[in-house]
């Protein structure tokens, strides 16, 4: 996984390849000789792996080994969730978050009625795409609903969140992992992608250290014993099992500000306790409660405002900068939209039926159990990512879904420090993933012939470290460019 980034990221970048029909030279017949001993020869034999390499203008296997062996392959599996998106779903979709009132307002400003908020699992509420301000969509709809003449609310703020069920944290994510932003609660209404962020800087030395969370609530508890003095830094985290936030340790005087993202427990009260407290900072007045309701059925709701998020920005996200909460996002939304029901179940059918019934990969090449790869009980094989990236390929969503990859020596990437000179740079386009002990890359390289291949390399309990693995894919591509 690549760690994410608080910054604003732009939604595409531009892959310039080279297509046409060619024949089959003597180059292209070394290549295959020049790949065999990588492909099938000391790491890769000694490891469980699955690899395949295909020219995508006339479907050639180059090189392969185990190419149906379904094996873990961690965040790779954001490939699948992200095409099953682009394929399945109305063209022009978005996601959804709906401002809506009942009742009549008087010339005072009082609304006599409610106040709705419907979630449709958008994950951009936040902080990444509004310059930090993780509250700037709910601060929209606090002005929206000033807007519309209303000052004072007699009746309750309901958060409707039925579009997704309730299980926010997958079963089969590590229990010991569950405070780092990469498991993230997953939710209809989201706010700061599951998380608050943590920020802590010094103050007077001997004094405690100031410690700031955003989106600002009075629904995590911050339990602050970090002082300002000599030491290495503090320690940021959550006690498991509780919303209490633990800031401790020393931080030094002359530090800078540290920020570390923090899950939360129960992301739907996180979200009403935001959203109360920024309704009432923008000067609304709201005598009753927020609560919560997974549907409100009752008639006369009249919509005030909406916020919509495109799909693209979304994908590029999670395959750009590898973000979890994100991925299964979106997985359960292919389920609440094709399925009716917002659930990982639902949205892993979803994905399974389209790689059996469109793609045609065979059931035991492929099992799907999270939208992001952080489960280790998900399986595919080399030959399913060849699979989705071919078919990809030849689609109107090609430009979008390739330029959503990092790209060999993009700054601020995984593969940032790989293939990061000429005449490499800039010409593999591939998704990243590891977990322990797996390590996956899939994608597509442009070589210098201007053939652009497809590619996969699934590696688990390989015996040397993670960049013996690199080094060996690196290796693999390099002679793609050089004599593909």
């Amino acid at each position: 996984m690549t760690p994410r980034s608080p910054r604003n990221v732009p939604i595409t970048c531009l892959f310039v390849v080279l297509l046409g029909l060619q024949t089959l030279s003597a180059a292209g017949q070394g290549l295959e000789a020049r790949l065999e001993p990588l492909v099938n020869g000391g790491l890769a034999a000694s490891s469980t792996s699955s690899i395949q390499v295909v020219e995508l203008s006339t479907g050639r296997v180059v090189a392969q080994r185990n190419p149906e062996l379904a094996v873990t392959p961690a965040s790779n599996m954001k490939l699948f969730t992200t095409a099953a998106a682009y394929d399945l779903l109305e063209p022009g979709f978005q996601f959804k978050t709906v401002l809506s009132i009942r009742g009549t307002i008087d010339p005072t400003g009082v609304l006599n009625g409610d106040v709705k908020i419907t979630g449709g699992g958008d994950p951009t509420i936040g902080g990444r795409f509004h310059d930090g301000v993780s509250t700037a969509v709910l601060r929209k709809f606090a002005d929206d609903l000033k807007r519309a003449g209303i000052r004072t609310v007699t009746g309750d703020v309901i958060l409707e969140h039925g579009y997704f069920d309730t299980e926010y944290v997958h079963p089969t994510w590590p229990e010991d992992q569950l405070v780092n932003w990469y498991e993230a609660p997953v939710a209809a209404l989201s706010i700061q992608e599951g998380t608050v962020m943590v920020r802590v800087r010094p103050s007077r030395p001997g004094q405690r250290a100031i410690v700031e969370m955003e989106p600002p609530n009075r629904y995590m508890n911050l339990i602050n014993t970090a002082v300002t003095g000599g030491g290495r830094g503090a320690f940021i985290g959550r006690k498991p099992g509780t919303n209490d936030i633990i800031v401790r340790g020393q931080v030094p005087a002359r530090s800078g500000t540290t920020e570390v993202f923090v899950t939360v427990m129960n992301p739907i009260h996180f979200f009403a306790n935001v959203t109360h407290e920024t309704f009432l900072g923008a000067g609304l007045r709201i005598n009753g409660t927020v609560r919560l309701a997974e549907k409100a059925p009752e008639p006369d709701w009249r919509e005030i405002s909406r916020h919509e998020t495109p799909l693209t920005p979304v994908v590029y996200v999670i395959n750009k900068v590898s973000q979890n909460h994100y991925a299964e996002q979106l997985a359960k939304t292919l389920g609440a939209e094709l399925k009716g029901e917002g659930s990982w179940a639902a949205g892993s059918a979803v994905v399974t039926e389209w790689m059996q019934k469109k793609l045609g990969v065979d059931g035991s090449q492929f099992l799907m159990v999270d939208g992001s790869g952080m489960s280790r009980f998900n399986k595919a094989s080399a030959g399913a990512f060849i699979r989705v990236l071919r078919y990809m390929w030849n689609t109107p969503h090609r430009r979008d879904f390739v330029s959503s990859m990092p790209y060999s020596g993009e700054s601020d990437s995984r593969l940032r420090r790989r293939l990061n000179q000429e005449p490499y740079a800039r010409q593999v386009y591939a998704k990243t993933g590891y977990i322990s002990g797996v390590i996956g890359l899939s994608g597509y390289v442009h070589a210098s012939s201007g053939r652009v291949y497809a590619f996969s390399f699934l590696f688990n309990r390989y015996n040397t470290g993670v960049w013996g693995v690199y080094n060996l894919q690196d290796e693999i591509l390099k002679t793609i460019i050089d004599h593909g």
